[in-house]
């Protein structure tokens, strides 16, 4: 019996030169599911599989800060070759359900794809109307919560007759898929989510110093990649640099991300000058390409005090290709990507638990070398966008052949 929790790529390696894969990500903007979907279209062309990447369209009235965040900009920036923006908005429209049912027909018709590759809910639906009958091409969907769907009437139809494959990130949501759905264990694929592992390695040259952002060598920096909200949680850390100041006078938090108007004075400003850290707090504000990664090789640690919107938590995988150990809540698929006092800590979500663990780390420097050695070399071994685009490819000619035969 096949374990389908493992990979494919010993099952099935035939050549990928052949298949033509249409990816649909309703979205325009650069966020959540966006970079994974670009990543993995952008492995499977570099394997010899012909693309084409069909993305949301950033409407006439954005602002130029929205400009930046468009998909088909950072596609392209990433060496994608054949990005196209139509009307796929994120959620469903009714009133240009026709016009984009037309305009995908046609795009299929030309390009004439043996696998559609849905990246959401609403691109799934249109490619489901604009498909019709189940016949090729075939459809995959990717799914990146840690959850199943919910279940409603439009989910049990489209997987039950719109549905070929389903790519997910954890087998946690198989069982529930399986239930529901009916959709076959063979027909479904546990595929993590590739990094750029060259990109952030620590080995590459970083284009800013830990001077760059206002820190110094001797610093002991607890890095967090966050959107500036309190939801995100960003008082354990506050607190746990409060716990800590008098002891680790080194200390610094450093702080990666933006809010809305006020988020800042009200989530970190305000709360840092009352507790008397607001010295130990660097923002260096939203830092976007090779920044980013410079903010990675900055830090000492990376804390995540909460999974934001992202559920695959690419936060934490960057920061693990950086070569930085994690401290994390037990929460949701954070347990499945750092391994204890390994590659990172466990923490309980409060600011009392964080302390104690940063208290742990920087008193004990050879430990906190090893988690970072282990958390680089996991990395390696598991997010490689290659291994992921291999493994996705086999899964599709699997579906291929199976449905040729039926």
């Amino acid at each position: 019996m096949i374990d389908h929790s493992v990979t494919l790529v010993e099952l099935n390696r035939q050549p990928f030169m052949n298949i033509k894969i249409l990816h649909l990500l309703s979205n325009w903007k650069w966020t959540e599911c966006s970079e994974p979907s670009v990543d993995l279209a952008l492995a499977q062309s570099l394997l010899g599989a012909d693309i084409l990447f069909a993305c949301g369209q950033i409407s006439n009235d954005q602002t130029s800060n929205d400009q930046r965040s468009d998909v088909k900009h950072y596609a392209v920036k990433k060496g994608l070759r054949n990005v196209i923006s139509l009307n796929l908005p994120k959620h469903f429209s009714l009133f240009s359900l026709r016009r984009d049912i037309e305009r995908l027909r046609k795009l299929i018709e030309d390009f004439q794809p043996d696998i559609i590759h849905c990246h959401m809910a609403n691109a799934h639906l249109l490619a489901g109307i604009a498909r019709g009958k189940e016949s090729p091409p075939y459809i995959s969907r990717s799914c990146y919560d840690f959850y199943a769907p919910e279940k409603d009437f439009r989910t049990k139809f489209l997987y039950k007759r719109r549905t070929d494959g389903f790519i997910i990130i954890d087998e946690t949501v198989r069982d529930d898929l399986v239930e529901y759905s009916g959709i076959s264990l063979d027909n479904i694929l546990v595929a993590e989510p590739g990094i750029d592992l060259v990109r952030f390695s620590p080995g590459q040259e970083a284009p800013s110093t830990r001077e760059d952002f206002g820190l110094n060598q001797d610093h002991f920096v607890m890095g967090v990649v966050s959107r500036i909200r309190q939801s995100r949680r960003i008082d354990i850390p506050l607190g746990a640099v409060k716990l800590l100041a008098e002891k680790f006078p080194k200390l610094r938090l450093f702080l990666i991300g933006h809010g809305r108007d006020g988020a800042l004075q009200e989530v970190v400003l305000q709360p840092a000058e009352e507790m008397g850290i607001l010295n130990k707090v660097v923002l260096p504000g939203y830092c976007r390409g090779e920044r980013l990664v410079a903010a990675y090789h900055a830090m000492d640690v990376l804390v995540y005090p909460v999974p934001g919107t992202d559920k695959t938590c690419r936060t934490v995988r960057e920061a693990m290709a950086s070569g930085l150990p994690v401290i994390a809540p037990e929460t949701g698929f954070l347990p499945k990507l750092i391994d204890d006092r390994i590659t990172g800590r466990l923490m309980e979500p409060n600011s009392e638990s964080l302390a104690n663990i940063l208290s742990e780390m920087i008193e004990d420097p050879g430990g906190l070398k090893q988690m970072a050695d282990m958390a680089y070399k996991t990395a390696q071994q598991r997010f490689s966008t290659a291994l992921q685009a291999e493994n996705v490819l086999a899964f599709y000619n699997k579906i291929i052949k199976n449905k040729g035969l039926v």
